[in-house]
């Protein structure tokens, strides 16, 4: 199991949920055993009843692990984003996109979030309510910032949903680079994601980003 080097100083119930993320990613809900979950955590599966209730509260508390986790590093990007989004300043809005897709992206590429990734890619193909915590908690959140400053950055000229469709694009284009992420490194030629490659990939992200929001606004005034 490809654990983050980060578990070595985790309390026990901190490495049950990595630990829980990291298997339910790799077998899903049904797949997964919470005897080897347990067993990978050097823990007893009497702690998963006893802190989650079963298999399935664990599940759970693994979404919101890592929509708490993703929030962490990208909730003070949506202060300023409220700020910017109450204010009818164009240029502002553009710039605060590129800065929470960005910060996005530099999430999405760092080591700890394969494991999320995974258990992320089932909700999509199937959802099960998961979903609504990992969408709740915020990739909601993050649509919803990014949409009003889509709105924002375009004069006003995009309705709600045209305005929703842009920013999936926006945010897609960052998920790729984790979620296609052995693509990325044979296209490349790139041995691994590094501190060098992490900022070739964010400075494309910022320059289609803004390339989207440009054509968006030159579209909507024509």
């Amino acid at each position: 199991m490809n654990m983050d080097d980060s578990a070595q100083t985790q309390s026990l119930p901190e490495r049950l949920l990595s630990t829980a993320i990291d298997v339910f990613g790799r077998k899903g809900l049904e797949g997964a055993s919470t005897r080897a979950i347990a067993a990978a955590a050097g823990t007893t599966m009497s702690m998963i009843t006893y802190h989650h209730g079963g298999k399935e509260g664990l599940y759970l508390a693994a979404a919101r692990s890592i929509a708490e986790q993703i929030g962490e590093r990208i909730t003070p990007a949506f202060a300023a984003a409220a700020r910017i989004e109450a204010a009818d300043d164009a240029a502002a809005a553009l710039a605060q996109v590129v800065a929470l897709v960005d910060e996005f992206a530099n999430v999405m590429v760092r080591p700890e979030s394969a494991a999320w990734a995974r258990f992320i890619v089932r909700e999509q193909m199937e959802p099960t309510p998961a979903f609504d915590i990992l969408y709740g908690g915020v990739m909601g959140r993050l649509i919803d910032h990014i949409s009003a400053l889509v709105v924002r950055a375009t004069g006003g000229r995009l309705g709600p949903t045209e305005a929703r469709l842009r920013t999936i694009a926006i945010v897609g284009q960052a998920l790729v680079f984790r979620f296609a992420r052995a693509t990325v490194l044979r296209a490349t030629g790139w041995a691994s994601i590094d501190a060098e490659e992490t900022a070739a990939i964010r400075g494309v992200v910022r320059a289609h980003t803004t390339a989207i929001l440009a054509d968006a606004r030159a579209g909507a005034e024509t």
